[in-house]
């Protein structure tokens, strides 16, 4: 891709951060396994190329909106474009064995690092390195999952007032199996507070194991399906990030 000039004047790129939806995606256990049937074949004999795509809302890279978790919460097909971009952003190396959580402490450093006065970051994503299982160790990478503490998602809520969007390279923003968890990791980071800015959009089974950490990303785009109706949508994830 050729690389363009920025406002600034400095080299940027498009990076693709989300993965191809294939009939060999890992989906979490509790979803029905995708499926893509051909129906017209130019080698068969037909006209044209055409295919059946059968697949859940929350497989592969997708994103969750409140409405997943909340019946009154918003849905992701309400979202404006200009929602869904987000112009700074930061990831957070939080390297993370199977099964563990992540806590405030461990995110704490990172957002301490920057001035208490100006913490406008509106994207978080958080790399635990457990991406390497996508592809190498599908059952570990569906079942053993690092997941966020529901006191690390309201911490990061109370910290960054702007925060719209926390990311992560893992099929669950929630480890596997915990059921109370999950809810309340999910309805802490979806329910409406005044004091705790907007509710935020989860975005879950991201590839970001070799976008550099410092100074480089400058936006991250969440592109969903667009489907009307659906609380969440698989989507399509691009960050613009400073060339070398």
């Amino acid at each position: 891709m050729e690389n363009k000039k920025n406002d600034s004047g400095n080299d940027y790129k498009y990076v693709r951060i989300s993965y191809n939806l294939t009939e060999d995606t890992p989906v979490h256990p509790d979803l029905t396994k995708i499926t893509i049937t051909p129906k017209n074949q130019i080698k068969v004999g037909d006209s044209y190329n055409t295919s059946v795509i059968t697949t859940e809302n929350h497989s592969g890279t997708h994103v969750d909106a409140p409405a997943h978790f909340l019946e009154d919460g918003r849905s992701i097909f309400t979202y404006d474009p200009n929602e869904l971009t987000f112009k700074k952003p930061l990831i957070v190396d939080c390297p993370k064995k199977p099964d563990e959580l992540i806590h405030e402490e461990d995110l704490s450093p990172a957002i301490k690092h920057y001035n208490v006065d100006n913490l406008d970051f509106d994207c978080i994503l958080i790399r635990t390195g457990f991406g390497k299982y996508h592809d190498t160790d599908i059952l570990k990478y569906l079942t053993k999952n690092p997941g966020i503490s529901p006191e690390a998602v309201f911490y990061l809520r109370s910290k960054l007032p702007k925060l719209a969007c926390l990311a992560i390279d893992t099929v669950s923003m929630s480890r596997y199996g915990r059921m109370e968890e999950m809810i309340r990791v999910h309805k802490t980071a979806f329910s409406a507070n005044d004091d705790l800015g907007k509710p935020l959009l989860f975005v879950e089974d991201l590839d970001i194991e070799s976008i550099p950490t410092a100074g480089s990303l400058e936006e991250v785009m969440v592109i969903p399906w667009q489907v009307g109706g659906i609380d969440s949508a698989p989507c399509t994830v691009l960050v613009k990030i400073k060339s070398e």
